[in-house]
């Protein structure tokens, strides 16, 4: 067969494809049409192979982090709106998440949260108790 790139074979860069998609060996040497051993000698013995390959799953690592970067940004986003805009259940579990994975999970109690009774009937406690103060 023909060669492609870095002086691999068509069946190599085809094995490499195959890799990094997560199929097994077995049914990598059978699509490219080479013994299973190939493939093992490919992968632990042949320095361009080897090379490639390592130098592909780095640049599909880099897109990865690329994509995660993105994808926080937006998480952040729906947290800040959540905690701004959200009813006041959604906002406290909002903070209350937001504390937790920025490691100042101590801060908060994470047992259980208070229902939407316990919350209304503080926050109606302290007009009450505001209300009775200013008379």
């Amino acid at each position: 067969m023909g060669t492609a790139h870095q002086g691999l074979s068509v069946k190599q860069e085809l094995a490499l494809e195959l890799i990094l998609c997560g199929v097994n060996d077995g049914k990598i040497a059978r699509r490219v049409g080479v013994s299973r051993q190939t493939i093992n000698t490919w992968r632990n013995h042949n320095e361009d192979f080897r090379m490639s390959l390592a130098g592909r799953r780095e640049a599909a690592r880099e897109r990865h982090r690329a994509e995660l970067s993105g994808l926080v940004s937006e998480a952040v986003g729906v947290m800040r709106a959540a905690m701004l805009e959200g009813d006041l259940l959604t906002r406290l579990r909002a903070v209350q998440t937001l504390l937790r994975m920025s490691g100042l999970q101590a801060a908060v109690q994470t047992e259980k949260l208070p229902s939407r009774e316990d919350i209304i009937s503080d926050f109606l406690g302290e007009i009450i108790e505001g209300v009775g103060e200013e008379l």
